[in-house]
């Protein structure tokens, strides 16, 4: 048994000037234990600021409109240890017959890892302004902020010459960045005796992206079913998927400018649902190369928020969720063509003047390659399989009636009813039972934008009642 201690200190240091503003800085100092790369401190520093310009225009009337104005912004890093004893080089044992032996593992511990470190810097502002007593749109609440993150020595497993006796190294093998903006706005739309409506909404995108690997040699996440390859590479978005691309002209050129298909050879080939087909044969022509094909991080994210109440006995409360322009890898539909099971073999499709359900067609969207017999495209990723999957979803939506109100019970205050329901409605183009899930095959943080046989999102209904005496 062999303990693992981890100590350290925090010093920080609060100042507030009046109305007017303040700031938070100090640092703190964390040793995670006496053995290698964990012997030395890691100093982590963080500061945060905000003014309130208004306290300089007491007098002036501006805050008759203004109700409120904050700028602020911070800086901080913070650290991830390792694993305790990822740093303990360790041996693996298996038995022989009789005999106990021991080997290297295929994935190395380092004595050396250090801890990933995170930097934030975010910027923002806050603000509410006055529009009146009327009983429409009284004032408005909002906040922006932009922010930037980044991460350098991610622990991960690097490949390493076999002469080291390993397969791998785990080591702080990736930096990483992202960046991205986030609104807010909260409105009370109309304010009466008999009607209150309240609406918020919520606007935010973010990218991330791999800027650096250890050894500047790519690294290739295969999910566990063997198909989709997610590659991480210095300057792509993180879960950036790559595979062959089916061709769309008769002329289509491969990354060198070399035509895979001859002049004098267009006649064998025509074009079907946007793609090059073999008349001969019926099947999809896909490139030999890879290409990237998705990036399935969404453009943004937007939420609306609704509630009313209606003379304090009746509430309405619902939330819509609009994600816009991320895609997803159909692995499902894939594994489904594989086995000949998919609805759309039973798809007729016009193939040089000839239409049919040509299975032909439909299964060399998993078999074909170009140039290489049939199966020799198996478990290729290609780009018949990414969708679109934005969505507008119904998220939760529920209705209250205050049953003591209605029918004056004397005895209660309150007995309210409640209808909820969750996921009820969901507008997608996507295929796939769900355009909002991502299995991870590859066990990992960076896998994203796979749907390979994940359970969906469920429906959801819900009752109960609030008792107030």
């Amino acid at each position: 048994r062999q303990p693992f201690i981890t100590y350290g200190y925090l010093i920080d240091q609060k100042v507030d000037i009046g109305d007017f503003g303040g700031f938070v800085a100090g640092f703190r100092s964390d040793w995670s234990s006496a053995f290698g790369g964990g012997s030395k401190p890691f100093t982590f520093p963080h500061a945060s600021a905000y003014i309130n310009p208004l306290s300089h225009f007491k007098s002036s009337g501006l805050q008759n409109y203004l109700l409120y104005l904050k700028v602020r912004a911070a800086y901080g890093q913070a650290g991830i240890q390792p694993g305790p004893f990822n740093r303990f080089p360790v041996l693996d044992n298996y038995s022989i017959g009789s005999f106990q032996t021991y080997s290297v593992q295929q994935t190395s511990n380092n004595p050396n890892l250090n801890v990933e470190v995170s930097t934030e810097t975010e910027a923002g502002v806050d603000f509410g302004l006055n529009l009146g007593s009327r009983s429409w749109f009284r004032t408005i609440n909002g906040g922006f902020t932009y922010w930037t993150r980044k991460t350098d020595g991610a622990i991960y497993r690097a490949p390493v010459a076999p002469s080291t006796g390993s397969t791998n190294l785990l080591t702080n093998a990736i930096g990483m960045e992202s960046n991205g903006y986030q609104f807010s706005l909260d409105i009370p739309v109309l304010t009466s005796r008999a009607l209150k409506w309240d609406l918020g909404v919520r606007f935010g995108h973010q990218l991330s992206k791999v800027t650096s690997i250890s050894g500047g040699a790519d690294i290739v996440l295969t999910s566990a079913a063997g198909s989709t390859a997610l590659v991480l590479t210095p300057g792509q978005p993180i879960g950036q998927i790559y595979g062959y691309k089916a061709m769309t002209s008769l002329d289509y050129k491969n990354q060198e400018g070399q035509r895979y298909i001859q002049a004098s050879d267009e006649g064998n080939y025509t074009i079907v649902d946007g793609r090059v087909v073999d008349k001969r044969t019926y099947q999809i022509q896909f490139t030999d190369e890879t290409y990237p094909l998705m990036n399935p991080n969404p453009k943004f994210n937007m939420s609306f928020t609704n509630g009313f109440t209606f003379k304090d006995f009746l509430t309405l409360n619902f939330q819509f969720d609009w994600v816009y322009g991320n895609k997803l890898y159909n692995q499902t539909k894939e594994w489904m063509y594989r086995d000949g099971i998919s609805g759309d073999f039973s798809k007729s499709v016009n193939i040089a003047g000839n239409t049919g359900a040509y299975s032909a067609y439909w299964s060399s969207a998993y078999y074909g390659l170009w140039g290489s017999l049939r199966g020799a495209g198996n478990n290729a990723t290609k780009d018949f399989f990414v969708e679109d999957a934005s969505f507008l979803r119904l998220r939760n939506i529920s209705i209250g009636l205050d049953l003591a109100k209605v029918f004056k019970v004397p005895v209660l205050n309150r007995a309210q009813l409640v209808l909820t329901g969750r996921n009820l409605l969901t507008v997608t183009k996507y295929s796939g039972f769900d355009p909002e899930i991502s299995s991870g095959q590859a066990g990992s943080a960076f896998d994203r934008g796979v749907d390979h046989s994940t359970l969906p999102n469920l429906k959801s209904y819900q009752i109960g009642i609030n008792i107030g005496l």
